[in-house]
């Protein structure tokens, strides 16, 4: 039962067009009851077993005996789980699964980051991303940490610089017959960013997708021209913006000398924004 659930149903099933007309409605379900379950609290006396087997199962090659102190951890196919993940990323629950072991399961973080066919999950997670006005926030914002969480992670940030990728169907701003994956992560938190400042002015995204180009920027190797584009355009707009909340503050603060009261929230703005500079010099 446990391995239908973390396998999703699918870890056997054909990808494309029976997977879309197959929404495995009895595991999507089951998953849904798990990460409930998953995420109840600690009780006084004992320990959420549900969480404990989650946060801690590991591969079924590792073999090491299992720790007494952890009863309720078990064993599972790492390689099964990781295509079923990668199959499995256009519903909400399934991402919020990926989530959940990447943040919590080191054993599965582990795996997964030692993978050399990273694009098979990363491909996927930017698929939500750029997709952003279809779909709930909810799952705009799992994706994202899930990106975030990946670019903490130097050997990652090198290697998706090395994997090549041929004709990205469904990117129909530009045709990109050829970019690597790294190229195309930035081209795609880019324009989340750029959508989020027209669209749904949401700090919280706007400051985790600058976070995640943060991250990558110190191994940046061989961008893709639209990729630096797109990268000296942003930097153009936000240091307007920039400019312009600091002149904003400034006037602002010369009428409040002597006032104590909180600063104005655009200046938290500039702050953030001043962070994000520093980090990409």
């Amino acid at each position: 039962g446990l391995w239908s659930v973390f396998t999703l149903g699918g870890a056997g099933s054909r990808a494309g067009i029976d997977q879309e007309n197959n929404p495995l409605p009895l595991s999507n379900q089951s998953l849904l009851l798990l990460l409930v379950l998953a995420n109840l609290t600690d009780g006084p006396d004992w320990p959420n077993p549900f969480r404990q087997a989650i946060t801690c199962f590991r591969n079924t090659q590792d073999t090491s005996p299992l720790p007494v102190e952890l009863p309720h951890t078990f064993q599972i196919n790492f390689n099964s789980l990781y295509t079923a993940l990668c199959e499995q990323q256009r519903s909400d629950q399934a991402t919020l699964l990926l989530y959940t072991l990447l943040h919590q399961n080191a054993n599965m973080r582990t795996y997964i980051l030692s993978r050399t066919d990273m694009d098979n999950l990363v491909l996927p997670i930017l698929e939500i991303l750029y997709h952003v006005e279809d779909r709930n926030s909810h799952h705009v914002y799992m994706a994202l940490i899930i990106l975030l969480i990946l670019t903490e992670d130097d050997a990652f940030n090198r290697s998706i610089h090395e994997v090549v990728l041929k004709n990205i169907s469904w990117y129909t701003e530009r045709s990109l017959t050829e970019i690597s994956l790294g190229s195309l992560l930035i081209l795609v938190v880019i324009r989340t960013i750029q959508f989020n400042m027209t669209r749904t002015r949401d700090k919280y995204l706007h400051t985790n997708c600058l976070a995640a180009l943060a991250n990558m920027s110190a191994q940046f190797r061989s961008l893709h021209q639209y990729a630096a584009q797109r990268i000296i355009s942003l930097f153009a707009l936000l240091s307007k913006k920039h400019n312009k909340v600091l002149e904003q503050a400034t006037q602002s603060l010369r009428g409040r000398q002597g006032d104590n009261t909180a600063l104005p929230d655009y200046v938290s703005k500039a702050h953030i924004r001043t962070h994000a500079f520093s980090k990409w010099e």
